[in-house]
């Protein structure tokens, strides 16, 4: 299994064992478009990584891990949505971080649409995954 998919499948694993996420649905990615009914959502994917090649036979990996949830509410969505953003923080840190990985969180957005009833808000965490691995790339 590629080391990319481990460390999705871990975030994945450890976001659905955490009770604060316990009705979200946690998909691997989605379209921009997700219907209202559907929420809330929890989705993972690492859209790009940087390569560096400093010695002969290992590479250093820079892999942007990227969090998105989106959640319906009302007034204190923004707040309900930083609430979030600490508990998905702690949970991808502790999942991916060890002593031959580091994870780092590099940037957060919150996105608010729609008004009245209807708001649904989205948080968007970007991590940094960085390791050392062998080169070339081995099972």
């Amino acid at each position: 299994m590629h080391y990319r998919s481990i460390y999705r499948g871990v975030v994945r694993m450890a976001l659905a064992a955490d009770p604060a996420f316990a009705t979200f649905t946690v998909l691997s990615a989605w379209a921009q478009n997700i219907d209202e009914k559907t929420l809330p959502v929890l989705a993972v994917a690492t859209p790009s990584e940087a390569k560096d090649l400093p010695a002969h036979g290992e590479s250093n990996r820079d892999t942007q891990l990227v969090v998105v949830a989106k959640i319906k509410g009302a007034d204190e969505l923004e707040d309900d949505l930083d609430d979030l953003s600490d508990l998905i923080e702690r949970a991808v840190i502790t999942a991916l971080h060890t002593d031959q990985r580091q994870c780092e969180l590099r940037n957060t957005s919150v996105q608010i649409d729609g008004g009245g009833e209807s708001r649904v808000g989205t948080l968007t965490m970007t991590f940094s995954v960085q390791a050392w691995l062998i080169e070339p790339l081995t099972d």
